[in-house]
Parts: structure tokens; sequence; C-alpha cells
């Protein structure tokens, strides 16, 4: 698979990148250590000092990174997730094992999250296939370079009322501006379901827990190879994204049956 294939694997990229990057530090605490949880995934606890471990690290490893609010919560969410894939893989019994010691934790649940992902991806198997509608589609997208402009927020009600103000004054001076960017680079994101949008045009898009708002503000036509010389790696690029978004599929239907609890204390800081 080329590196632009593994872009398209976003849910498995995140995680797995996060998990042998920046560990999980999920060893047991003693009952002093209840002040330090900050949340709860089906019960399992996450400790306020894993969360800033983690994102010393990132911050060690890459200098842009900023600490914001937003940026302290997707650490959050990146924890949560591999909770949940963890505990998915203990359910399924691909560990029989469930008491380890603090060295060798970590490692563990980075190699059960691995194999976790490959038995969920052979699972998926049967419902992944690639059409010639796709492929022709892919081609289209990779002709065109185009500019975004965008709007967060963690806030749907704040999106909503983003949306009411553009829609009276149409002033977009204040978002984001992202781009030129080809589809390659945003494939793998929120932003590849607007990439087809008209010039002009603005849309409502959610990859949770974010909200957004997109104006197309530029779109212009490049110049590629011919389809035939570019099908058999366009055919692998969807299969890989087809497969990622039914992995995110998944993941979005387990956090939804599984009691998530973040403490309110830590919600306000």
């Amino acid at each position: 698979m080329s590196k632009n294939s593994l872009k398209n694997a976003k849910l498995l990229c995140v995680i797995l990148i996060s998990c042998l990057v920046f560990p999980c530090g999920c060893a047991k605490k003693n009952a002093d250590a209840k002040k330090d949880i900050i949340a709860y995934v089906n019960k399992d606890p996450i400790y306020e000092s894993d969360l800033k471990r983690e994102i010393a690290l990132r911050g060690k490893l890459d200098p842009s990174f900023k600490l914001t609010p937003d940026t302290e919560r997707e650490q959050l969410d990146l924890i949560i997730n591999r909770k949940l894939i963890v505990q998915a893989a203990m359910e399924k019994g691909l560990s029989r094992q469930e008491r380890f010691i603090n060295t060798i934790r970590s490692f563990w649940e980075q190699t059960l999250i691995r194999d976790f992902i490959d038995f969920k991806k052979k699972e998926l198997q049967d419902y992944v296939f690639v059409t010639d509608d796709d492929v022709k589609k892919y081609y289209n997208d990779l002709s065109q370079k185009v500019t975004f402009k965008v709007l967060k927020t963690r806030n749907k009600r704040d999106l909503d009322e983003a949306y009411k103000k553009y829609l009276k004054d149409k002033d977009t001076s204040k978002w984001q501006i992202i781009g030129p960017v080809g589809y390659e680079d945003v494939s793998g994101g929120v932003l590849a379901g607007a990439f087809e949008m008209n010039k002009g045009e603005v849309k409502k898009l959610e990859d949770l827990p974010i909200y957004y708002l997109v104006e197309m503000a530029e779109k212009e036509k490049v110049e590629i190879e011919p389809l035939e010389n570019l099908r058999p790696e366009i055919e692998k690029r969807v299969f890989a994204m087809k497969e990622s978004r039914l992995l995110e599929d998944w993941l979005l239907e387990k956090k939804n049956r599984s009691r998530i609890k973040i403490n309110k204390d830590f919600q306000n800081q």
C-alpha cells in the first residue's frame, strides 16, 4: 500500500500512531489517585497524569503542537478510543490475560490493538468492494486543487448560530483558510466530504466531536496521468478509504453503546 493509501486509513493511523508514539500509561493507581481521575470508559478510569504525560510527549515530538482546550480534548479522545478498542479486543478473546506487570502493560496494549484492527479488517472484507464509478470519482477528484475556508467548533449550537450569521452577511473573513490542496491531502479527513462542492458553496460537516462550516473558496483543474495508468493504485486507495470508514463507523457505534463519563471539573477547565 502506498503512503497516500495509508493516509486514507484515518482511524488506523490515528489509533496506532498515538499508541506507538504516546504510550497510554494505564498502570494501576492506588486509592489516593482517585482524585486524579478525569474520565471513565465503561468503568475503566482515565487519569489526568496520563493525559499530561501524552501532551508533554507530543510537545517534544511535534514542535508545532500548541496546547489549547481543543488539542487537549483531542488527546483525551485518543485515550478513550484506545480503551474502547482494547476492551473490544478483550471481549473477542484476543487475549486471555487481564493482569500484566506495569512495565509490559503499554506494549501489550499496542500489540492487542494492532491484532484487533487486523481482526476487524478481515471481518469487514466481505463488505468492502470497489466499483468503476468509485474509481472514476476518485480520479476526477485527483484532477482538482481547491481552497477551503473553514470554521470549526465543538458546540453544535454555536455552529448553527455561525451558519445563520453567514446566511445574513456572507462574511467568512475570520474563517481558517486551507489550501490550495489536492484530494489526497484531505481524503482521510472531514474535508473529503466537501471536495466536490461548487465554488462559493457552504456546507455543514461533522467529524464528532467537531462540527464544521466549510466554504469552497477556489477550485481549479490540474493535469494528471491518464486514468488507466492510475487505476490499480486508485483501486487500492479507494479500498483503504472504505475500509477506514467502516472502522470509524464501528468505533462510533462502540462509543455510543459505551458508558463514557468525563469529569465536569476537567470539562470546565
